[in-house]
């Protein structure tokens, strides 16, 4: 995501935040990236291709049928993907990243517990107190409101530190038992036992807001926690943002069958 730089004139008073920004000249870069990656996000490729043998339908149909209708989830669940590509570009370690929008059981809902999960691990038969887990709370403000996304990455932020990201943990290897996916079988299976090995967990507060918000979010009267290695707030702001999510979405149906 070289496309995403950091913010570095900003206005008086801005709180302490990490803050980005959509570079200059560079939505089509992003759509494309995005569009690129969206539909595995919903369904793998081996499930696409066996359900179109099963039932004769398009791949464009069959990822429509599993991704939300314009409205708040899909700004959410925008909000969450980008997340977890934003993450995966900020660390030179090779994370494996949680698709849970995979085990959604219904599309017009936004999927449970932490927002976003990668993991890192060297090995999985030989786990290390190296070994971590990164898990971001994700807000999204596309349109103009008095919701303030700031504050709830934050609340977020600290119900899974207090015990929503060990739900998580759990419903992701029962939810990977359910669905014959071995990989995230073993990878939940590794972070949901911290007995035998312990682990580092990263978290992140995240807000992806249009650029022409950004300044009045940043300079809001917020409390904010502690930033450390282990917790830091950030915030993106992205021109144009409702309509660039609609139009990644519309693309990733419409491009499925080219």
């Amino acid at each position: 995501m070289d496309f995403i730089e950091e913010l570095n004139e900003r206005p008086e008073g801005s709180l302490d935040v990490t803050c980005h920004v959509l570079s200059d000249n560079s939505a089509q870069q992003l759509e494309d990236y995005l569009v690129d990656r969206l539909a595995s996000c919903y369904i793998s490729q081996e499930k696409l291709e066996e359900r179109a043998n099963q039932t004769g339908l398009t791949y464009s149909e069959l990822i429509a049928n599993k991704i939300p209708d314009k409205g708040s989830v899909m700004s959410g669940d925008f909000g969450e993907i980008f997340t977890l590509y934003f993450l995966d570009r900020q660390y030179e370690d090779d994370l494996k990243l949680i698709k849970k929008w995979r085990y959604k059981q219904d599309r017009k809902k936004a999927a449970p517990h932490s927002d976003v999960v990668l993991f890192n691990i060297e090995d999985l038969n030989n786990p290390s107190e190296d070994d971590f887990v990164i898990c971001a709370e994700s807000k999204q403000k596309a349109t103009s409101s008095t919701f303030d996304p700031i504050a709830s990455a934050i609340s977020g932020y600290e119900s899974d530190r207090t015990g929503r990201l060990a739900k998580t943990l759990v419903w992701l290897k029962e939810k990977a038992i359910d669905e014959g996916n071995q990989d995230d079988l073993a990878l939940a299976s590794r972070f949901a036992d911290e007995l035998n090995t312990r682990y580092s967990k990263i978290y992140r507060a995240v807000a992806v807001v249009d650029r022409t918000f950004l300044n009045n979010e940043i300079t809001k009267n917020i409390n904010l926690p502690e930033r450390t290695h282990d917790f830091e707030i950030i915030v993106i702001g992205i021109d144009d943002l409702k309509e660039r999510y609609e139009s990644v979405y519309q693309r990733a149906c419409a491009e499925a069958d080219l």
